[in-house]
């Protein structure tokens, strides 16, 4: 039986659950302890919903069964001992901050890890192989995760370009080849800007693969290819994001080191080819 963050993904989602769905998820959350020894049933009458609602909040976890579900939420119990996100506090010395944001980013990191969909990773890396050219946008923090997917895929040979106007971006996809892929980046899945864009480059029959965190958002729903991470639960004194971002790296990481593995001997080549060139350049201003 695959690992799943069953705890983190009801996190994740659970402002987009329906209402009776939402109440089940809540009631987990809360009393994972006493759900794991319920029946379907009994689950449903606690939250003030139904057994047929608890059944399909699993089908919506991509959990066959709520027995499994419980299996699950007990492994979590046991093994992570309900690890939780912590809050800046005012007049905190240097080493706590230092500490709880090492903590925040580290828990975003494995939860995302728990929970990233394998075949997803996969169609997404052949997607970027095939691609003639592979264009990539974000807003904001975002734009960050845009601009290290173009770094990344640019330094082994293929054509990855980040963009940070949307006008000029559109021209470039409008005269692209069909075979083109757009990677919309956005946190929430709801960026205007980002869902314009792949919707324009759906449009225009070209691939599209967004980086989302886990929900039922706009962009992932949409896109070809999902690649979600979890829902961190930000700090609230913060000024920019940290956790989420950290999460969204993650990803593309993943993504990046899986296509290097199914495509190794090209990539590695490219790799030499790229640090080579980089050598020659860098001596050549030294002179």
């Amino acid at each position: 039986m695959a690992t799943k963050n069953i705890l983190g993904l009801l996190k994740s989602m659970l402002e987009e659950l329906p209402k009776a769905e939402r109440r089940i998820a809540e009631k987990i959350l809360d009393e994972p302890e006493q759900v794991i020894h319920m029946t379907a049933s009994d689950l449903g009458k606690a939250a003030d919903s139904s057994a047929a609602t608890v059944i399909r909040l699993s089908k919506r976890l991509k959990v066959p069964s709520f027995t499994e579900l419980k299996i699950f939420i007990s492994r979590e119990i046991k093994s992570e001992n309900r690890e939780v996100y912590s809050d800046i506090a005012a007049g905190e010395s240097v080493k706590d901050i230092m500490d709880k944001l090492h903590w925040n980013s580290s828990l975003a990191m494995k939860d995302t890890v728990s929970m990233l969909d394998e075949e997803a990773i996969i169609e997404a890396s052949d997607m970027i192989r095939d691609a003639s050219v592979v264009y990539t946008f974000g807003i904001g923090a975002s734009s960050l995760v845009a601009e290290n997917i173009g770094q990344k895929w640019s330094r082994i040979g293929k054509t990855t370009i980040s963009m940070n106007d949307a006008h000029v971006l559109l021209a470039a996809l409008v005269s692209s080849e069909k075979d083109t892929v757009f990677i919309g980046v956005s946190n929430s899945g709801e960026t205007h800007e980002v869902i314009k864009l792949e919707e324009m480059a759906r449009s225009l029959g070209h691939k599209t693969i967004s980086i989302t965190r886990f929900g039922n958002n706009t962009l992932s729903k949409n896109a070809d290819v999902a690649l979600q991470h979890v829902r961190s639960n930000e700090i609230e004194v913060r000024s920019a994001a940290t956790s989420s971002l950290h999460a969204q790296f993650l990803v593309v990481d993943v993504l990046f080191y899986v296509y290097a593995s199914r495509n190794y001997d090209q990539t590695l080549n490219k790799i030499f080819d790229s640090r080579s060139a980089v050598k020659e350049y860098n001596e050549d201003v030294k002179d």
